[in-house]
């Protein structure tokens, strides 16, 4: 039975101390100890929870020898392992970003169609369009090109080795934090500026001489500031794979790709493929684009309820 072995040497791969481990598996250190010296044998769930922490089979852990496949894969990795993910985490965020831009500039250009006579508003509702497809069009590529490369990457060096100290980590899990904070209080703010100026609109408060023109210039910046607080949510959550390498390493170690991650892509494939057909048909791109924020919300639904089935944290 190799699992002393095989537990201590996972633990050290990722860094968790018996202490840390201990906490994950409500156990005591000593118990952890126990098992690393093959004084005592962990009972079947917690076995289970091993495996799934460590992303290896029951097999494996308690027969295998895990030392000998694992090391080759760190050292290929470690080298360009920073770069690529900062590679990875600005076309995501300029993806995402283009999109909502993207969305902004459309309805920028219908409010000031409103304005215009109508031979020219109707070619500039067609420009309007046809910037959502250009952006939307520049934002695929970045998701499909940089996707794929980091995703064949990630499959070439499965694991990858801290090349920050601890106290970079912790500092970055400080940002992280504060940003995260910082960026959803930036949307609620968001929020309420498109809710209190389009009601002062509806007042009267503020004077539009044209009222629809209005809207869709107050909604252009709601989606300009929007684009900027979720492209920032994105990088800084791509971004921390990079300091939290047992994850990363977690992740690559599945041997089926996440179930949330295939319905999540097709979900919000759907949900850009419904803003365009209802926009070019029905010329409802206001307020169409309320089918990205319901396509994200969707997204987290299925995300946690998948997770939590399978006991990921």
């Amino acid at each position: 039975m190799n699992l002393p072995q095989n537990l201590q040497y996972l633990r050290k791969r990722d860094k968790i101390t018996q202490e840390d481990l201990a906490d994950k598996l409500g156990v005591s250190r000593q118990s952890v100890s126990k098992w690393e010296t093959g004084e005592a044998y962990p009972e079947t769930d917690k076995l289970i929870l091993i495996c799934d922490l460590f992303g290896t089979t029951l097999d494996e852990l308690i027969r295998g020898d895990l030392t000998a496949s694992a090391a080759p894969a760190a050292k290929a990795c470690t080298g360009d392992y920073a770069r690529r993910t900062d590679v990875f985490s600005r076309a995501m965020a300029a993806g995402v970003f283009m999109i909502l831009v993207g969305v902004a500039l459309c309805m920028a250009l219908n409010g000031y169609a409103e304005t215009l006579s109508e031979k020219y508003r109707e070619l500039t509702e067609i420009l309007s369009g046809a910037a959502v497809v250009l952006f939307v069009g520049i934002a695929l590529f970045l998701f499909i090109y940089y996707g794929m490369s980091y995703d064949n990457f990630r499959k070439e060096n499965p694991i990858a080795e801290s090349v920050y100290t601890e106290a970079e980590i912790k500092a970055f899990k400080k940002k992280f934090a504060f940003v995260m904070a910082a960026l959803c209080t930036a949307i609620l703010i968001d929020v309420v500026f498109l809710i209190l100026t389009t009601s002062f609109i509806d007042l009267k408060i503020i004077n539009a001489s044209n009222a629809d023109s209005a809207y869709c210039f107050v909604t252009a910046a709601f989606l300009a500031v929007l684009s900027l607080i979720i492209g920032a949510m994105v990088y800084y959550g791509t971004q921390r794979a990079k300091y939290i390498v047992e994850e990363y390493n977690r992740h690559n170690r599945k041997k089926k790709p996440k179930l949330a991650d295939a319905i999540c892509g097709a979900v919000m494939m759907t949900a850009a493929g419904i803003y365009l057909i209802i926009g070019f048909v029905g010329g409802w791109w206001h307020p169409g684009w309320v089918v990205f924020p319901v396509g994200g919300i969707i997204c987290t639904i299925v995300s946690t309820i998948l997770n939590a089935k399978n006991g990921e944290e």
